[in-house]
């Protein structure tokens, strides 16, 4: 028997193959998509089921790379040969910095008089300085105070200087390091507009390793309690990458709340390099030998 077949039937007939191809097409694509979807939900199931099961034995997370033992001690060999120093271990770095309040009560000097510590040497002097008011460069007699390392050994340091008659709201600045000094380097502070007397409040001295010079003159004075005029005169004799990314409020922060003291934040940063690590509250001057380096956040 033979059927005919015409052109319209062959239409039709193709028309029902596509239509199944596609529906077929739609439901596979369907079930890939079904298919990946359970996939990430089982995958995500698993990573808090393991997260859940890992607190459940008191194991810790993982530890960052920056905050890692060894390659705290590889990134320290870097540094010290990036700034041109003698090496330095992590037990040397981890001993303690010796701290000193060298200021009992507080100092007036008048021009050309002197204060001197085991470690300072402030001397009073009148010089005019160029700074900007209202838009224009200005040019009048300050107060300066220059202060020197004496000591044998690298400081941090810390001098609160005011006028006699008050605080200073315009003044201008002249470029120094406002964090560390060196023995022998000095630093040109600029204390007050007019020809008022210097009262020195407060000197804490910290000294540190030729290493934590470097570090610490990283560091924008802001993120220690200086003032916009100092952080803007700071800058260090030698050749270091200031800390962009450090959290300046934070830190000025636990200074106003009596989280931390000046002491705490400039030992930390004399052992950790700030481009990397960040210092947190209940960080404490080392004044024993620390276990190791760095000193992270208790987890």
């Amino acid at each position: 028997m033979v059927v005919s077949v015409t052109s319209s039937s062959l239409r039709m007939l193709g028309a029902a193959v596509l239509g199944l191809t596609l529906l077929t097409g739609v439901f596979l694509s369907g079930k890939a998509r079904r298919d990946t979807e359970q996939r990430l939900e089982d995958l995500h199931a698993g990573v808090e089921r393991t997260e859940r099961e890992v607190e459940a034995r008191g194991e810790p997370p993982p530890v960052a790379l920056e905050e890692n033992p060894e390659q705290f001690a590889m990134r320290l060999a870097e540094d010290v040969k990036t700034f041109a120093l003698e090496p330095v271990t992590v037990e040397a770095l981890g001993q303690p910095n010796a701290y000193f309040n060298e200021l009992p009560e507080p100092v007036v000097l008048g021009n050309k008089k002197t204060w001197t510590s085991a470690h300072l040497k402030i001397k009073v002097h009148l010089d005019r300085v160029n700074y900007m008011q209202h838009g224009a460069r200005v040019s009048s007699v300050h107060s300066l105070a220059r202060i020197e390392n004496i000591s044998t050994v690298p400081i941090a340091y810390r001098a609160i200087l005011r006028g006699e008659k008050g605080k200073c709201e315009v003044r201008g600045a002249r470029e120094h390091n406002a964090v560390t000094l060196v023995p022998g380097e000095s630093a040109e502070i600029v204390v007050c507009a007019g020809r008022d007397r210097v009262k020195i409040e407060a000197v804490e001295v910290l000294e540190v390793s030729p290493l934590g010079h470097y570090y610490l003159s990283q560091i924008s004075p802001r993120a220690l309690g200086l003032d916009a005029t100092s952080d803007a005169g700071h800058r260090p004799s030698i050749s270091v990458p200031k800390c962009t990314k450090l959290d300046t409020k934070a830190l000025l922060g636990y200074l106003q709340a009596g989280t931390a003291k000046w002491a705490d934040i400039v030992d930390f940063y004399s052992r950790h390099n700030c481009h990397r690590l960040d210092f947190f509250p209940g960080y404490r001057r080392a004044e024993a030998p620390l276990d190791g380096l760095p000193v992270v956040r208790p987890r």
